[in-house]
C-alpha cells in the first residue's frame, strides 16, 4: 500500500511539471546619445583677486604679523609686494594646490579645500617647499 502512494505522489509531481521554453531576449533598440553643447569651463581662478598675508608662522616656531599684498594679476602671474612673479592652481581629489613661486620663502605651495577659495580666508595652511616637500611656513591669509 505503501508504494502505491509514493507511486501515485510520484506520478502526480511527474504530471504537474511542465517545461518551460526559453526565448533568447529580442535587441533593446539604440536610443540617441544627448549631450549639452554647451562647454563650460571647470578651472578654478583667483586671478583679479588680491590677497593679504596677516600673520606667519615659520618652522622654528616664530611668528611674523605681516602685511604683504599678493595681487592675482592673471591665470598664472601674480604679485608680492609689488614683485611679479607666477603661480599655479590646480585640481586635486581633496580640493586645490596652490604654488607660489619666488615668495621670500622661496617655491611654496599648500592644499586648500573648496571653503578656502569661497570664505575668502586661508588660516594657518601649511606650505611646503615645492621641490623638497618640507615644512616651510604657516600663513594666515585673506582677500581683501
Amino acid at each position: 500500500m505503501k508504494s502505491l502512494i509514493y507511486f501515485i505522489g510520484i506520478m502526480l509531481v511527474m504530471s504537474s511539471c511542465v517545461k518551460q521554453e526559453i526565448r533568447p531576449q529580442q535587441p533593446i533598440a539604440p536610443q540617441p546619445i544627448i549631450t549639452n553643447p554647451t562647454l563650460v569651463d571647470s578651472t578654478v581662478t583667483i586671478k583679479n583677486t588680491t590677497w593679504v598675508i596677516g600673520k606667519v608662522l615659520n618652522t622654528d616656531l616664530s611668528e611674523e604679523m605681516r602685511s604683504d599684498t599678493l595681487k592675482f594679476i592673471t591665470n598664472t602671474t601674480y604679485s608680492f609686494n609689488g614683485v611679479q612673479s607666477t603661480y599655479g592652481i590646480y585640481s586635486t581629489p581633496t580640493g586645490y594646490k596652490l604654488n607660489l613661486n619666488n615668495t621670500p620663502w622661496g617655491h611654496i605651495s599648500c592644499n586648500l579645500v573648496e571653503y578656502n577659495l569661497t570664505s575668502g580666508n586661508i588660516l594657518n595652511k601649511q606650505f611646503n617647499d615645492i621641490f623638497t616637500s618640507e615644512s616651510v611656513i604657516k600663513i594666515l591669509m585673506y582677500i581683501q
